[in-house]
């Protein structure tokens, strides 16, 4: 068996910057195993391949993989899956102003529109569910590698919501605190006995950028991702956050820049918009540019 892939940088309009997707066009006949065994080789945050849509229609069936398990949903996956089939011509709604992805999770739309002369991605995530907060702010800061007092003196709490796939928000109060961060496995695993994950999305409303509005740091060990340049769907739960707690001013629509990645040497930039409505985010959308870095092909013995 021989399967292309490509490799695209999300999140970003400079190649080598943002998240790295592996995409596999004609997922059909490679066996769920394999395909988790591609992702472990393959080593980047998320490897997807794009398969027949169970329910038929325009849609588009996607299964996305990290180096450790298989996920209900990948929002870098599924831009990027959208950029890599308009940009090689297999979009079969190529006319419309969106796509749809039927994933694990459900289905998805991607809406792609013209921003600074490129093209821009945006997928609607789900309405946010927020899970609940979580009190061991000493276990976070000791997951972390940070003194307590570092989380403490925002006044904000450690949450998990959901916007597609539970995220556990975490506030800080610098950038020189977020440059700080030591992640911490053994204390990260407490942590996962006590949510089901350990895994931990950082942010401070202090930026490198004067456009951002958030910096944001992304570790997901127990996906097998030390840490993320980008995640479209914590940015999504961030979103629905900083409404909830009156960080971003309220308005019948609002949007936010992230700057992601700048620790890893790969910046990335997103951009979440949502409607809101009696104070809370209704039809969150999360996105930003694509390239395409190169293109490959794997012989399977």
């Amino acid at each position: 068996m021989e399967l292309d892939f490509l490799l695209i940088d999300v999140f970003t309009e400079e190649p080598f910057g943002g998240s790295r997707l592996n995409l596999f066009f004609d997922g059909s006949s490679v066996p769920p195993e394999l395909m988790q065994r591609l992702a472990m080789e393959m080593g980047t945050g998320e490897t997807a391949f794009v398969v027949p849509p169970r329910r038929g229609g325009d849609r588009t069936g996607l299964r996305v993989f990290t180096p450790a398990a298989e996920i209900p949903f990948g929002g870098h996956s599924v831009l990027g899956a959208t950029f890599a089939l308009d940009r090689h011509g297999r979009r079969p709604d190529a006319a419309s102003g969106s796509h749809v992805w039927e994933l694990e999770a459900g289905d998805y739309e991607v809406v792609i529109r013209q921003e600074d002369g490129a093209h821009s991605y945006s997928l609607v995530q789900d309405p946010p569910v927020f899970m609940g907060q979580y009190y061991h702010r000493g276990k976070v800061a000791a997951a972390l590698g940070l003194d307590e007092d570092a989380i403490a003196i925002t006044g904000l709490p450690c949450e998990v919501i959901s916007t597609g796939l539970p995220i556990h928000v975490v506030p800080v109060d610098s950038l020189e605190t977020m440059a700080r961060i030591n992640l911490r496995r053994r204390e990260a695993d407490a942590i996962a006995r006590d949510l089901g994950f350990g895994d931990l999305f950082v942010f401070t409303c202090e930026t490198e950028s004067p456009e951002a509005t958030v910096h944001c740091r992304m570790f997901a060990p127990h996906f097998g991702i030390p840490e993320d340049a980008a995640s479209g769907a914590a940015t999504g739960a961030l979103m629905a956050y900083l409404l909830k707690h009156r960080l971003v001013k309220p308005a019948p629509q609002v949007r936010i820049v992230s700057e992601q990645g700048l620790e890893m040497g790969r910046p990335s930039r997103i951009i979440a918009e949502t409607d809101v409505v009696d104070g809370q985010a209704r039809a969150i959308a999360v996105g930003g540019g694509c390239v395409e870095v190169g293109a490959g092909r794997i012989q399977i013995p």
